[in-house]
């Protein structure tokens, strides 16, 4: 018999903004703890919020082994690993002040505008233990910004959004980026007349990897529900395109390992190299059911049984610039896109919501609201471009993901 702990501790400073002026406060500090047991090839659980009694929770969690859930795979053992990536970014007791000082630049250099929204500083505590010496933990603080904006005579309930989170701040810097989105958006400009375009998404939107997502999940790709299944070890993407999962958090802000414990060299592991299909993502029960690679994949609530989740995934950025990688063209950076999803033969398209013309380093202007389409093999094919080596901005990991794809106007 082996029990296993999983504490989850998350401290949150919520300032709540409605428009361009402070709402509302909202503190929380919650502890999570689920116990797990593995005995016999089966797995008892049971969970507690805040305080609990220890005997008590174990007695819940050796009851429900009499349910019978299989786990026929050995849980981790030796290892002993603490990361803290948690820095110094503000004073709790400051955020209001700094909030009011940054909302107050806002009401007099976009006063055409309402910005609503959140104003967030996170702390997280995250643990995995067992009685065979497993021993990992992971503690980050995130300080995040998102505001919604609204152009004060329109009818929409939003028009926009714009903002950062990562574990550093910098007041000028936010306003630089806040300022260069709502001074593009009041610039309306015409969409060129061609039909192909260098299309630009932020790598931290998730729609255009949408496809590859849902075929690289371990479960498809073992049986046989993904256009990948057939391809493993086949060079079917562009030479230069690789594709991670990523529990890297230099990368991402996320625990470097998953829920079962597993750790990968650098925090990384490869599905896709130099545009050949290597592995899909998995957890142990997914690995061992298909004969896959483990990748360490598993997700789990406090309370319940490790399952395959969905991992961050991560395109290898290249050595250009976003000017580079569009060389000389203007491309179609997309800020807001809903609506859009691939057919299960892997064509994309999308409504465009809110886009601007760029030229790799600044945005020009608002374009019209468009349409974009292309198919996976494509995007990642002969129409990627890359991810530029430069980030969106100082105060973003996001980079710019850039491929051709056909755009029209809506």
């Amino acid at each position: 018999m082996v029990k296993e702990k999983y504490i989850s501790r998350v401290k949150e400073v919520s300032i709540n903004v409605n428009q361009t002026r402070i709402d509302s406060i909202r503190h929380k500090d919650i502890e999570k703890t689920g116990l797990r047991i593995y005995d016999n090839g089966y797995i008892g659980y049971a969970g507690a919020i805040g305080n609990y009694e220890e005997t008590e929770l174990e007695k819940r969690a050796k009851a429900t082994l009499d349910n019978k859930i299989p786990y026929e795979y050995e849980p981790e053992e030796n290892k002993i690993k603490n990361e803290d990536f948690s820095l110094r970014i503000i004073e709790e007791d400051k955020l209001v002040e700094e909030l009011e000082e940054l909302l107050s630049v806002l009401r007099k250099e976009q006063s055409d505008f309402y910005f609503s929204h959140k104003f967030n500083l996170n702390e997280y505590n995250i643990k995995l233990i067992n009685d065979k010496g497993l021993n990992l933990a992971y503690k980050d603080k995130i300080i995040s910004l998102e505001l919604l904006f609204k152009e004060k005579k329109s009818v929409n309930i939003m028009d926009g959004f714009v903002g950062f989170w990562g574990r550093k701040y910098d007041r000028s810097l936010a306003l630089k980026d806040i300022n260069h989105v709502c001074n593009a958006y009041k610039n309306k400009v015409d969409l060129p007349k061609k039909e192909i375009f260098p299309v630009v998404f932020a790598t931290d939107e998730t729609l255009p990897i949408k496809k590859l997502v849902q075929d690289l999940d371990g479960n498809n790709f073992g049986s046989n529900n993904s256009l990948l299944s057939v391809k493993k070890g086949k060079k079917v993407f562009n030479e230069n395109f690789t594709l991670y999962q990523n529990n890297n958090p230099l990368d991402t802000f996320l625990p470097f390992f998953d829920a079962e414990g597993v750790i990968n060299k650098d925090y990384r592991y490869t599905l896709i190299e130099n545009g050949v299909v290597v592995t899909p993502y998995t957890d142990k029960k997914t690995a061992k059911k298909y004969n896959l690679d483990l990748t360490g994949a598993a997700t789990s609530e406090y309370d319940g049984v490790p399952t395959l989740g969905i991992p961050e995934l991560k395109i290898k950025e290249s050595e250009k610039t976003a000017k580079e990688l569009l060389g000389g063209e203007m491309g179609i950076f997309v800020l807001m896109a809903s609506g859009g999803d691939f057919t299960p033969e892997g064509n994309f398209g999308t409504p465009v919501q809110l886009a601007f013309l760029f030229d790799g380093e600044k945005f020009v202007g608002r374009l019209p609201e468009l349409n974009v389409s292309s198919n996976v093999f494509d995007m990642f094919g002969n129409s990627f471009r890359g991810v530029s080596k430069n980030t969106i901005s100082p105060v973003l990991n996001s980079r710019f993901l850039i491929m051709d794809m056909k755009v029209s106007e809506i």
